[in-house]
């Protein structure tokens, strides 16, 4: 009874921290991007003001990129600004050494530039996934890979972790239990007490590890799952299906054209039979 309690709590114990990373992976793995300023150049010929800067964070993420500035000590900001170029906008993706060009004549003829401090800020635009159910044949192979393409989220690294340290450890705990069972059946047993104690803790290894291999298949199938229903999800949100138009049934009959050129006073009249 005390191993089976012990069992039930290790099971009740993977469980929650498999849903506790679920609930939190994304605060854990991600990273915010980071703006890094390098100097700003004025090019009084083409009237223009480059400012050259870092955009650091994810690799797979786009930012959406815009530039304000204040003359008031940065009580009040300006913008976003419309006469500009380069790395501003939408879609962009982080990187060292980029620019943003403002042509700030065509903005406001009447800049100064006294007291001028320019802001940059970079919006991270959501993730949208749109993949489909056939993704789950991806987690099939490996646990997690088709959650990048059906979920919003960027991390799920901890799903084939859970489930591979889950498989790595029920597999250990198997051979250790077959090697004290072969120990149990070849040993001469100095003791009955010792000779049990030794198969007892055979067959707890061997509970404990179709416990962890049965987890590791729960963990793994259920991300099948639920690529899949997360895929057909998507499928009625972004692809909903056209409702096919009710056919439409009309029944010829075969008929005759016959024209009647009909004579009156002051003219003709031409009229069209119809034979069936």
């Amino acid at each position: 009874m005390n191993n089976y309690h012990t069992y039930l709590l290790l099971l009740s114990t993977v469980f929650c921290t498999a849903f506790f990373f679920q609930a939190n992976a994304q605060l854990f793995f991600s990273k915010k991007a980071v703006l890094k300023y390098h100097k700003i150049t004025l090019d009084t010929s083409k009237n223009t003001i480059t400012l050259n800067f870092d955009l650091q964070g994810p690799a797979n993420r786009y930012y959406v990129t815009r530039l304000y500035y204040s003359s008031n000590n940065a009580r009040s900001f300006k913008g976003p600004l419309q006469a500009v170029n380069g790395d501003v906008g939408d879609s962009i993706r982080v990187g060292n050494n980029k620019s943003i060009a403002w042509s700030f004549v065509k903005d406001n003829p009447y800049f100064s530039g006294k007291n001028v401090i320019f802001k940059i800020e970079s919006t991270e635009i959501p993730k949208q996934a749109k993949g489909g159910p056939r993704h789950a044949l991806k987690s099939l192979l490996l646990p997690g890979w088709g959650d990048y393409k059906v979920r919003d989220g960027y991390h799920y690294e901890w799903i084939p972790t859970a489930a591979f340290t889950l498989l790595g450890t029920g597999v250990f705990f198997r051979f250790w239990a077959d090697h004290l069972y072969e120990g149990y059946d070849l040993s001469d047993p100095n003791s009955e007490t010792a000779h049990q104690r030794l198969f007892q803790t055979a067959q707890s290894y061997n509970i404990l590890s179709q416990v962890l291999l049965g987890a590791s298949a729960i963990v793994w199938l259920g991300d099948v799952l639920g690529v899949y229903l997360k895929g057909r999800k998507n499928l009625k949100k972004y692809f909903p299906k056209r409702e096919e138009e009710a056919k439409k049934t009309a029944w010829l009959l075969p008929a005759e054209i016959v024209p009647s050129i009909a004579r009156f006073s002051g003219g003709f009249q031409l009229n069209i039979l119809w034979r069936f």
